[in-house]
């Protein structure tokens, strides 16, 4: 295990990595803090809550409610509740605009693995990452695997999700127990089905992300968004996604509190910080900087897991 380093414990990233292959990209150092005044609220002033969105759908599937809400010129996509955390945002007049800056930051795969063919999704929700790729790389073919089928079609009703073909399948299942079954190899695989409250505890143990490893073409890359909120359940998670993926970088978004990390199998699959940089400023320009990789590449930090817990399947 590489020894792994943080100079504040509000800085998040990933695993040390031989020198060869960090990337000298600046890094962003979070440091939270608040302030204001110590006068208690008034008694009579209200409380403030979220303003009532337009409901566009409400639909009840085997894992909850799913809602569709227009705020604006935006649809949001929530489980569980009108007021839950967004899980899929799109501008229906601007679909090439991602309003969620981690989406944005999982699009470095590309620049990570130019030129590959095949991609697979384990957590579909409203289909952001798979419709971008498709404008970005339309050479790959992708795999998407979601296991609520409700969430399949309201993406495909109000998320503009790419309709299925000889590009483009779509699966209903549990996103291990495909990868268990997999016959195929993927370049990319990118694993979105953690939230903010808690994850799948099968999707998040050293096992899993061997069986993903194994499902990796060479050079190819793992991407998984480690979204929940407490320190101690991400750091569990980042280390035991280290444990797997030697070769990991890190990128903290402190905007949406979102971790997103890349592995490979093997450090020599890692691009080097010339080859990286070369192939974010290709994306940039073909892009005409729309999806801002050239800022989500200066986000990498250093995680300290001193204290985190191995995840490990139950026996």
């Amino acid at each position: 295990m590489p020894s792994l380093l943080s100079p504040t414990s509000r800085c998040l990233g990933a695993g040390a990595l031989p020198r060869r292959y960090v990337a000298p990209l600046a890094l962003l150092l979070v440091v939270g803090g608040c302030s204001g005044s110590r006068r208690a609220p008034s008694p009579a002033a209200p409380p403030r809550s979220e303003p009532p969105s337009p409901l566009l759908a409400v639909r009840q599937s085997p894992f909850g409610t799913v809602y569709v809400l227009r705020q604006g010129t935006r649809r949001v996509l929530r489980f569980g509740g009108p007021h839950a955390e967004d899980q899929s945002i799109i501008e229906p007049r601007a679909p090439r605009r991602e309003p969620m800056e981690y989406i944005r930051t999982a699009l470095l795969a590309l620049a990570y693995t130019e030129g590959r063919r095949r991609l697979l999704m384990i957590g579909v929700g409203g289909g952001s990452f798979m419709r971008h790729v498709a404008y970005l790389a339309p050479q790959i073919d992708q795999e998407g695997v979601e296991i609520n089928p409700v969430v399949l079609k309201l993406a495909r009703r109000f998320f503009q999700l790419p309709p299925a073909g000889p590009r483009m399948r779509f699966h209903v299942a549990d996103g291990r127990r495909f990868v268990r079954a997999a016959t195929r190899r993927f370049d990319i695989v990118f694993v979105d089905a953690y939230d903010a409250v808690d994850y799948p505890r099968h999707l998040g143990t050293q096992e899993f992300f061997r069986q993903v490893r194994r499902a990796l073409a060479p050079g190819g890359v793992c991407v998984a968004n480690l979204s929940p909120n407490t320190h101690r359940m991400r750091d569990d998670l980042v280390l035991t996604f280290n444990s797997v993926f030697r070769a990991a970088h890190c990128y903290y978004i402190p905007e949406a509190n979102n971790t997103v990390v890349f592995g490979w199998r093997a450090p020599v699959e890692a691009r080097g910080a010339a080859e990286l940089r070369a192939a974010v400023a290709a994306l940039e320009r073909r892009t005409g900087g729309r999806y801002g990789l050239a800022r989500a590449a200066t986000q990498r930090c250093r995680f300290s897991l001193q204290r985190a817990r191995l995840l490990r399947d139950k026996r």
